[in-house]
């Protein structure tokens, strides 16, 4: 695993094939976070400190998990939690860069003699996915989205865990960042491809369709007026 130091309350962690082999771990483990998908993510924290001196201080940390096209993982994880989602978005874009180089200098030519594509999964800036552990969690963040704005969202849940997927559509990117931030205060932020969203759509099952956070909040804010 290879450990990067963003600054002092955000750090980023490569981990390769080999790496989630080590731990006897699949995409699964980590994206439908059971509990030996947890375990390695604590450990990876936890081991943040002697790899680059990173220290934990309210234990309040926001999380993103991007795959990599060799079957790796790049995790980003903040104590800054909300204050930091905009500072996540734009470091996403320069690791997948940075992990695509390196990795293309090791087996580019391998790949292409076998006709592979050595292409990384194009991140999607117009949508945003976030893994729940649970309904309570998913129900609680969208409670957070004011009322005024039309957000279009779809829910999935697959092998326990709920992932919500939000699109600009007709948000400005001010809006959409807004709205999006307070997520990692309640679950995990996933970069999104058109390659991820297949396969949720294939294996995941869909709850609610286009209007996830509207109906979701009505039920919530519902409840608490009981």
């Amino acid at each position: 695993m290879i450990y990067k130091k963003i600054n002092e309350a955000t750090v980023q962690c490569i981990i390769s094939e080999d790496d989630m082999t080590e731990y006897g771990l699949t995409m699964s483990d980590i994206f439908e976070r059971n509990e030996k998908g947890e375990e390695f993510l604590r450990d990876i924290i936890e081991r943040a400190h002697e790899e680059v001196g990173y220290q934990i201080n309210n234990g309040n940390i926001a999380m993103q998990i991007t795959p990599l096209k060799d079957k790796g993982l790049v995790v980003t994880f903040t104590e800054e939690g909300p204050a930091a989602f905009k500072e996540m978005l734009q470091h996403l874009k320069e690791v997948l860069q940075d992990v695509s180089a390196e990795l293309s200098h090791q087996d580019e030519a391998e790949r292409q003699s076998r006709g592979v594509s050595t292409k990384e999964p194009a991140f999607d800036e117009n949508r945003r996915m976030f893994i729940f552990a649970s309904m309570h969690l998913t129900m609680r963040y969208v409670a957070t989205i004011p009322k005024e704005y039309s957000v279009k969202s779809h829910l999935f849940k697959q092998e326990g865990a709920y992932y919500l997927v939000l699109e600009k559509n007709r948000l400005s990117y001010k809006t959409f960042n807004k709205i999006s931030a307070p997520a990692v205060e309640f679950g995990n932020l996933i970069a999104v491809s058109d390659a991820r969203m297949l396969y949720l759509e294939e294996h995941g099952e869909c709850l609610i369709r286009d209007r996830a956070v509207s109906k979701l909040r009505k039920i919530y804010l519902a409840g608490r007026e009981r």
